[in-house]
């Protein structure tokens, strides 16, 4: 009975070996040495993880055929009760074959991918002991060497606990040969297409790393267009994947526009790379079917967005947090189910800020003075208009200063969202029963911790009229030029008009002492 000759990969194309073909020796074969030791490489070790191989079977009359090698399997005898135990709990309901009683490993090799998975699972509760390895370097394809040619198991450890559903079942190989073929009991065929490595199968051996997110100005305007730029690192593992689907997975608050038709995705050479867009509840997915081509390169994303505030975000700061997401089923990939592995996430904040002031008058309105209108400028001359239905905030020159805020019946006045910096406060025009022609102006700064501080240098605080007051700013108008402060700014105002109404009486009084004269000597 020829039980014996199968090899230890039947399903490992979709698991962990890569394939196998099955096929028989015939008397044409050539016998050749099984030479130990044997190396497995783990591709994509993690650092901070340990992985421990265990022989479960070995190899024996190894025989070549037309480039294809055969060999024999044999539980290790102190294996075989453990084997035994996984196979079948792997099996489900059917029972193992009473002709694989004594060689468990050998009806192993006859499993399908879902069961050899479950094998994997229920053979590694039993694995104790053991001497590992942990990579020095994040990422390494890591050897594990001089082993005995065979079957093993190989786990998974970090923090101590196994890696659930990381065990890999690999071989290594039979001299140099890259083919392995095995004939178990019954038909069936597959290709051994790589031995002696695997993909480390643990979350984070196969997520994408470096995930980075940065926006080009965090302190805006509300309504300002601004852009943003996310990377992120599909591992080298990527590649020994059949398949390795990719996406960006960007969640931002409530108030966050995205242009979709400004997503672009670049690889390391900058090569546009193809993928596929879709904006749902805040929610921006960038996917990415075929990934496993840029295993080991940083792909980076950017798309333009317009932050609006106003009424949709309470607060005056708008979040959005992207993560990096790996998928190794194509079903799973295109419904967006759960994902096999995903990246730390990133996140990036811009804020904006509210300025408020009091709008005072004398007597009766000291307390708050409605319909007082302002303008704005801003460091580079340019004014701001702001549309409350869009909360948008725009700049730009103008001959005459645009209205921008009015104050309302309890003397508020407000510029809603704007960044910060450094700002000229205009008053256009004063309320009803006030002086038109002694309309204050002013200089504020906003800074990045929403502070407003009022500029009071002479040459900021015409007519001295903006003082700060339990810290608030308020601001006068004024019914006379009598009524100005006599401090700062306007005390200099108010003498230089005292000194002109004074030079004009004086002007007046000397030209009829002249005329006096002349009459007195004609």
């Amino acid at each position: 009975m020829n039980l014996k000759r199968v090899f230890a990969g039947v399903a490992a194309a979709a698991t962990m070996l890569g394939g196998l073909a099955l096929g028989v020796t015939t008397a044409n074969a050539e016998t050749i040495e099984i030479a130990p030791p044997g190396t497995i490489t783990v591709n994509n070790a993690q650092t901070g993880h340990t992985y421990t191989p265990y022989l479960f079977a070995t190899f024996s009359n190894a025989q070549t055929l037309n480039g294809k090698t055969y060999v024999d399997i044999d539980t290790v005898p102190d294996m075989v009760a453990t084997v035994r135990n996984a196979a079948d709990a792997a099996n489900g309901d059917d029972p193992i074959p009473t002709e694989y009683t004594n060689n468990p490993a050998a009806y192993v090799a006859t499993f399908d991918a879902q069961q050899l998975r479950q094998f994997a699972n229920e053979l590694t509760k039993s694995l104790t002991g053991g001497t590992g390895q942990t990579p020095k370097t994040d990422g390494a394809n890591m050897p594990i060497s001089n082993l005995a040619t065979g079957w093993y198991a190989i786990t998974d450890t970090s923090d101590g606990a196994t890696v659930a559903g990381a065990t890999a079942i690999v071989a290594t190989p039979v001299n140099s040969t890259n083919t392995l073929v095995v004939n178990p009991k019954g038909d069936g065929q597959g290709n051994i297409l790589v031995t002696g490595s695997y993909n480390a199968k643990s979350a984070d051996a196969m997520a994408p790393t470096n995930v980075t997110k940065k926006v080009n100005d965090t302190d805006i305007h509300d309504g300002q267009l601004i852009t943003y730029t996310v990377t992120a690192t599909i591992p080298a593992a990527a590649a020994g994947y059949e398949f390795y689907g990719f996406q960006f997975a960007d969640m931002a608050d409530q108030g966050l526009a995205v242009d979709t038709n400004s997503v672009k995705v670049v690889n390391g050479a900058g090569t546009t790379v193809t993928h596929t867009v879709t904006l749902a509840d805040n929610k921006l997915t960038v996917k990415i079917q075929d990934a496993k081509q840029y295993a080991g390169q940083t792909l980076t994303m950017t798309y333009d967005a317009t932050p609006t505030f106003g009424t949709v975000v309470t607060s005056n700061t708008l979040t959005n947090t992207v993560q990096a997401d790996a998928f190794l089923s194509l079903g799973a990939f295109n419904t967006g189910t759960t994902p096999d592995a995903s990246s730390a996430q990133a996140t990036a904040t811009v804020k904006t800020h509210d300025v408020t002031f009091t709008k005072v008058g004398v007597g009766g309105d000291a307390n708050g003075l409605a319909g007082a209108q302002f303008a704005i400028k801003n460091a580079a001359g340019k004014y701001g208009t702001y549309d409350g239905n869009n909360n948008k905030w725009t700049w730009a020159d103008a001959g005459n200063a645009p209205l921008a805020a009015t104050s309302g019946t309890n003397g508020e006045v407000s510029f809603p969202n704007i960044a910060e910096g450094t700002y000229t406060v205009e008053e256009i025009k004063a309320p009803a029963g006030y002086a038109q022609n002694l309309l204050p102006s002013f200089q504020i700064t906003v800074g990045t911790d929403d502070t407003v501080t009022l500029d009071n240098a002479v040459n900021t605080n015409v007519l001295g009229l903006a003082s700060t007051v339990d810290k608030v700013i308020q601001v006068r108008n004024v019914k006379s030029v009598t009524q100005l402060p006599l401090t700062g700014a306007a005390g200099i105002t108010m003498l230089v008009v005292v000194a002109l109404l004074l030079g004009g009486a004086g002007a007046l009084i000397a030209v009829r002492s002249r005329s006096l004269k002349r009459q007195l000597n004609a």
